[in-house]
């Protein structure tokens, strides 16, 4: 019996402290250069709001401290539609003197059933607050006299992705091309030479960390995961690639040695 109970013991503890990894907020940085004033973007994904256990205001805290030039999200913020007020309030509260551009995740599709009209209601909502939206479509943003294209890839589970029609509206020449997209195998699509960096999420870290990285090899089918890419900053390809651990929970609101994250990226 006292073996059980020790056990036992363990057993909650240890969910006692995955809970308590959920609202812990890793900031990491990606220096791609070492060059004074370069672009500063804040990398967030895959909030997930149902599980999202991390305080607003230190997301908020965060970004009011490092004031970088752009904020990109990658996806999957609804699990379902009534979590779309929610959403919009934490657009509303991060918002500030910064570019905000999103993609959507392949929670976010089916949240809204894959309909064409309830994903164009959700974008239209999401870019009443000032928060650009480009589907297979980009952006172009400016600093100094340097121009980015923000190229929205749509996710790849969801088969609507068009990396050519997202690559054709890139209307700048001699700019730099940062494509985000929700899914990070999205990299197998894209041409080499056509995009300097990717913004990705969709891994979770891992989210619960098992030995011998079994919940990538037992959970997860990417190709990037099964060659060990799988969070933080990677040369692949030609482009330089960010994976995003996610601010929220996926499933359950637990966590394992892969606490929330904010990415802080120096892009020349």
């Amino acid at each position: 019996m006292t073996t059980i109970y020790f056990i036992l013991l363990v057993l909650i503890l240890a969910l006692v402290y995955m809970r308590y990894e959920t609202t812990r907020l890793k900031v990491s940085r990606v220096y791609f250069t070492k060059k004074k004033n370069p672009l500063k973007v804040i990398h967030l994904s895959d909030l997930h709001m149902k599980f999202l256990n991390v305080d607003i205001n230190k997301v908020v805290k965060v970004l009011e401290s490092e004031r970088p030039d752009l904020v990109i999200l990658t996806g999957d913020y609804i699990d379902n539609p009534k979590h779309i007020p929610a959403f919009i309030e934490f657009l509303e509260d991060i918002r500030g003197d910064y570019e905000i551009c999103l993609c959507f995740g392949n929670h976010d599709y089916n949240a809204l059933n894959n309909d064409e009209v309830s994903i164009q209601e959700f974008r239209k909502l999401i870019e009443s607050k000032g928060v650009s939206v480009p589907l297979n479509s980009s952006v172009c943003i400016e600093k100094g006299n340097r121009k980015y294209n923000i190229i929205g890839i749509e996710d790849l589970r969801s088969k609507r992705y068009d990396v050519e029609k997202a690559l054709s509206s890139c209307n700048t020449k001699g700019c730099t091309n940062i494509a985000i997209s929700h899914n990070p195998d999205i990299i197998f699509q894209i041409p080499v030479g056509s995009v300097d960096y990717l913004l990705c999420g969709h891994f979770h870290g891992g989210q619960i960390w098992a030995p011998f990285n079994l919940e990538f090899k037992l959970l997860r089918h990417e190709k990037l995961a099964k060659m060990g890419m799988t969070k933080g900053a990677h040369r692949f390809k030609n482009i330089n690639l960010n994976i995003n651990s996610g601010l929220g929970n996926v499933c359950f609101p637990l966590r394992l040695f892969s606490p929330p994250e904010i990415s802080v990226l120096y892009l020349p």
